[in-house]
Formats: structure tokens, sequence, C-alpha cells
């Protein structure tokens, strides 16, 4: 829905471009090119699609007629698409090699994944979601984004899809009130926000502009006109780079407390002073200080007129990025302290990145928007490579069979996530870790645990809003990420598997807790807005593996809607993995096992087996008997409780002899 504001923002922007751009030449040729490129585009399509028909090699042709390309003598000589809207400047290979994106034996790879991707979404659009969620995960698909993709579905299906680039996005973020970004997987959404603009807008567009070209034309031609020629403020959010001290000494604070600083205390309060008085100020600073300059202490005046929803990065150096996040509040200053000029931030990202920005040696820098997407969109820091834990490794120290196990993962890949039940003594969580652990560890992947209990909340797993005290004592509220949202803004920039495991999954009210995720569950690389207005989405590389207590509560008892999203993997006693463990350690089970096998008969349940992980131990020999008083006895105390003749027949002087060797 489109506010009264910016219906009427739009009306009048409108009218001036058409009086100052598509009335004119210029405008009018703008406006004809979107037509002969969709043309050119589909034939392009037309002869990629023929030659794969007949098996031919499609590399060459995909990157040079399905890409947009601008008008040089150099493209124009190559043969490749020149565009309306056009990404590639030069040659595509060596844009994506000198970033490292792509290796020179992976181009026919992303040959194939560029024209399946297209083929794909043409014919079904409403696969785009998934298909751009798959896409993006591709070990050598990284820095494809809207702008090199979008002009080629526009021009096989440009009743479906719309041209996305940062102009065209731009405009679509400011008057939809949403913040989308260039990446793939925002497409979905911001395709479904432009469209709502194009209808929304379209009477208006043309009744204005008196021409009969399509409207979703227009709007593009408009945000060309509104980014590149008229440059528009877009509210006047601007970006910037602050440095949190030398060495980044400051870092720590800033992320914990929510904002940014710079020095120069001498200054004072800048709150409310005029330039006349800010140049008095820096005149008496300067006589006290005559190493200080005027560009440095002009820093915090330009630190000071810094808005509520301005964008800011804090750096290491020039090649290092800690941390992204928005203003909240505005300026202030506290005395008495070291950089004591201040200003609140909620930090969206703190996914350490490279950067090489040999430019930023003040505290203080001014970004273009498109320098700021290009930071957010920056590699990730690789960390320590993980050492590869195999499938045969993961068997062994389960005793679990490698078929087994790997039937198991093809369920949690099939699913996204999965749930490990039985009773108690089964060594769910110990599994979990190691399926995890498996999952995550080629590339850049990683894992993560995190235990529900009664008590847990949609505030901790998803987003909530949390008390926060500030530097003079005062509070604020501001929207604070959960467990999740933090796990995927950390996965999100990864290429590899990223596993949370939920432990003691079903403790917690999960309807309550999960709230849209059930959802996102089912409907992976889709995004909705979740209850406090962001637009949020699983990443495909992200998979969840819960585990369940059935003791504690039984499976039955498990939302219907919540059980078809996970697959559900039985752990019941397995005395086959007590026999392999301490084949080992030199210690006999026969016995130990015959009396679990009675003990389990008299319960009668599964759900409430006694299993074998009580009785992993290399020193058994030594801690049986306390393990069973002190583990076994009470647990079938609280079992038996109306039956207490048959826990005195399982107490451990009426069992030890059988047990022990």
């Amino acid at each position: 829905m489109i506010s009264q504001d910016k219906d009427a923002e739009f009306s009048t922007l409108f009218e001036e471009f058409v009086r100052d751009y598509l009335s004119l030449p210029q405008g009018q040729a703008h406006l004809s090119r979107y037509e002969a490129s969709r043309v050119q585009g589909r034939e392009n399509f037309n002869k990629v699609t023929a030659a794969a028909t007949r098996s031919e090699e499609i590399t060459d042709l995909v990157l040079r007629l399905l890409l947009p390309y601008t008008d040089s003598a150099a493209h124009r000589a190559s043969g490749v698409w020149i565009h309306i809207a056009p990404a590639i400047q030069g040659d595509v290979k060596e844009w994506f090699q000198g970033a490292g994106w792509t290796k020179p034996d992976d181009w026919p790879k992303v040959a194939n994944a560029i024209f399946s991707f297209v083929s794909r979404v043409t014919k079904e659009p409403a696969e785009l979601d998934a298909a751009c969620g798959e896409f993006t995960t591709l070990p050598y698909t990284t820095g494809f984004q809207t702008g090199l993709l979008t002009p080629i579905l526009n021009a096989v299906r440009s009743d479906v899809f719309l041209i996305v680039n940062n102009k065209s996005r731009q405009m679509i973020n400011h008057f939809s009130g949403n913040t989308f970004r260039q990446r793939l997987t925002d497409y979905p959404s911001t395709n479904a926000a432009g469209w709502e603009l194009v209808n929304g807008f379209a009477a208006h567009m043309g009744e204005v502009s008196h021409t009969t070209s399509p409207s979703a034309d227009l709007l593009d031609v408009f945000a060309h006109w509104l980014v590149a020629i008229r440059q528009y403020a877009f509210g006047k959010v601007r970006y910037w780079k602050i440095a949190p001290g030398e060495t980044a000494r400051l870092w720590d604070d800033w992320q914990k407390n929510g904002y940014v600083a710079i020095g120069w205390d001498e200054l004072g309060d800048m709150s409310g002073v005029g330039r006349a008085e800010f140049d008095t100020r820096v005149a008496r600073a300067r006589a006290d200080h005559p190493n200080w300059s005027k560009v440095g202490l002009n820093q915090v005046w330009e630190f000071a007129h810094i808005k509520e929803g301005d964008r800011v990065v804090a750096n290491r150096g020039t090649t290092e990025l800690l941390g992204i996040g928005t203003v909240t509040a505005p300026y202030e200053f506290i005395s008495g302290v070291s950089y004591g000029h201040r200003i609140p931030v909620d930090w969206d990202d703190v996914t350490p990145r490279n950067i090489n920005e040999g430019g930023w040696r003040r505290t203080l820098v001014q970004l273009k928007p498109e320098k700021f997407e290009q930071l957010w969109e920056s590699r990730p820091i690789s960390g320590p490579t993980p050492e590869r834990y195999t499938l045969a490794e993961c068997a062994s120290d389960t005793g679990i069979d490698e078929d087994t196990i790997s039937q198991w993962l093809r369920a949690i890949e099939r699913k996204g996530q999965a749930v490990l039940y039985g009773p108690p003594g089964t060594g769910k969580t110990y599994v979990a870790e190691r399926l995890a652990r498996h999952l995550s560890s080629e590339g850049d992947g990683f894992s993560q645990l995190i235990q529900f209990h009664p008590s847990y909340a949609y505030e901790d797993f998803i987003q909530g809003i949390r008390p926060a005290t500030q530097q003079d004592g005062s509070l604020r509220y501001p929207m604070v990420k959960g467990r999740l949202l933090e796990f995927c803004d950390k996965a999100r920039p990864r290429h590899s598997t990223c596993v949370l495991v939920i432990d003691e999954i079903n403790r917690a009210e999960l309807c309550r807790v999960f709230g849209e995720l059930m959802y996102l569950l089912e409907y992976r690389a889709r995004t909705i807005p979740l209850a406090g207005g962001e637009l949020f989405g699983i990443p495909t590389n992200v998979r969840i593996i819960g585990t369940m207590n059935t003791a504690d509560r039984s499976i039955a008892l498990v939302d219907h809607a919540l059980r078809r999203r996970f697959a559900f993997i039985g752990l019941y006693p397995n005395y086959e993995i007590l026999i392999r463990y301490h084949e080992k350690t030199g210690y006999g089970v026969s016995g130990l096992i015959e009396v679990l096998r009675l003990v389990n008969s008299a319960i009668g349940d599964k759900h409430y087996s006694i299993g074998v992980s009580y009785f992993l131990r290399e020193d058994l020999g030594t801690q049986i008997e306390d393990v069973w008083r002190m583990e076994i006895e009470p647990y079938l105390e609280e079992y038996f409780f109306d039956q207490p003749n048959k826990v005195e027949d399982l107490r451990w002087d009426k069992v030890a002899d059988r047990i022990t060797p």
C-alpha cells in the first residue's frame, strides 16, 4: 500500500521528470530503447536455447548474449548484448576473476547455471524464490546480482519481471518503504514491490506523460532520471564510515553498547551549535593544540549532523570492515568520558569483511550509496578452514553405521531441518552435534548450539524490544535480533552449510517461539515481514537440527504443522553401540545389556526406555555402581512411583552380580 505522502511526492517528481527529461529528445530516445533491447534479448535467448537443445557448448553464447553490456565500440564489435540498463563495462571474465569470484575453469558451470536459471523462472515464474536461492548457493556464482540477471528475465517475460539495478532499487525502496539490497535473493521481494508501484502509479504516469509505452518502462526511465540525473536524496539518508579509534580499540564497546563516537571532546557539546559558534570553538582549540587541523576538527561538525536513519560502517584501517549499522537516535554529548561525541546505533551486521580502501585515512568519511552497497556485499574474512569431518569419522564417533547416517543426512538436506527424538540416554545431543560438524566441515561453514527451555520466547529466538541503558543512565528500547536472526546474519554471507542445533526443542512452546519461522521452514529462499517490520528469510545454506527427549514430552504432542516441516529421526537404545564402544575398553557388557533389556521390558514404553549413553565411559568399571545408584535408580523411582516393588527388584544390590563382568 502506497502512503499518501509517497503518492504526493511521486506525483510532484514525476511531473518534473516529464518536463525536464522525458519530453526532451534524449528522454524519448531513452524510452524507445527498452523494447529494442527486449527484442534482441529474446532473440539471444532463443539462440542459446537452440544451441543447448543441440547439446552444443553454450558458455560463450551465454556470456555474450544473456548479460547486459554498455554501448561501446569494443562491445559493438564483439557482438555482445548491448542493453539500455547495462551492468558490464568491460570483459566479464576479467572482472569476475580479478575480484576472486570465479576461476577460469568455472565459466562453463557459470554459463549453464545462468541459462538454467533463466529458463526455469521464465517458464515457471512461481519458482523465482527457490531458483534465486539455489543459484546464489552455487560456489561459482558469487557476484551475479540483480543488475546482471534481471535484464534478460525482463526481455523474455516483461509481463512478470522488472529490471532491477542500483537505480531502480533505490527508487523502489524509497516509495515502497523497504530496504531491499542488490542480492539476487532479494529480487523476488523487490520485483513484487516494484510491480505494486507500477500498478499504483500507472494511471498518473499515463495521464502526465501522454505516452502508450508500458508503465514499467516509464518507471525505470524515471528511476534513471531520479538517481543519475536529478540525484535525489531519498529522504536524505546518508552513509558514513567511522573508525573506532586507533586500531579499532573502541570497537568492542561500540558493539556491546550500540553507539559510534568521535574524539576532540575539547570542542564540547555540539547540540544546537551554529556554524559561527563552531568556527570560534575550532579557533580556540587550535590555539591550544597547534597540531590539530581544520579538516580534522570539521569531522566533529559532520558527525554531530548525522541523522536518525543514516547508515554507518565501522572499520579497522583500510583492510577490514567490522560492522554495519543504522543510526537510531540523534547526536548526544557525554561529558567526562573519552570520545564523548556519540550517536546511538543498532548494529545490523557484525561479520568482519575484507576491504581495500586505501583512501580511508580520516576518522569520518561520507560514502556514496553505491560504495555502501559494495561494502555490504564484500566477502567475509575467512577464519581457519574447519578440519574435514568425514562420514566415516562421524559413524565411528557415534557408533551408528554409515548407511544409516547417510539416510539421516539425506532427510536433513531434503527438508532443511530434522529432529532427533527418543528416550533419555540415547545420545541425541551428541549425535546432533556430530551430524552438524559433518555437514558444516567444508569451506566456510560453521555450527552453533542453543537450548530451549519453558520460558524461551519469540523475543529470544526471532526478535524483540529490549531495554538498554545509555551512557547517561537513561533507557532506550531498541528492536534486538534473537538467536536465530543472529545465526542467519552470520550464515548468509557464507558459501557452505551452516547448522543450528536446538537442544531440547520441545521444552519451549514451539508455535509461539517460532512465529513466522513456521512459514519460512517450508518455503526456503522466500522472505516475509517479521512482527518488527523487517523482511526476513532463512538463507538456503542453513540447516536446523533439534533434539527431543520423548520422556519429557511425547512427539504426539508436537503441533502437526510443525511436525510436517521437520524430518523426525528416532534414536532408541542401541546395544550394538555399547558393544562396539567397549571393545576398545575391554569391559564386558553382555551382562549389562541383559539387565538393560530386562529394565526396558519392565518399563514397557519405548519413549521412556533407558539408553546406552549412561554407560559409554572408558572408566565404566569404576563408575558403574555410582551411575546405577545415582542416575538409573532415581529415574526408575520416578517412572514406577506407584509400583515401588518393581524398583526394588532393579536396584543395584539386586542386579550387580548380573551386570559386573
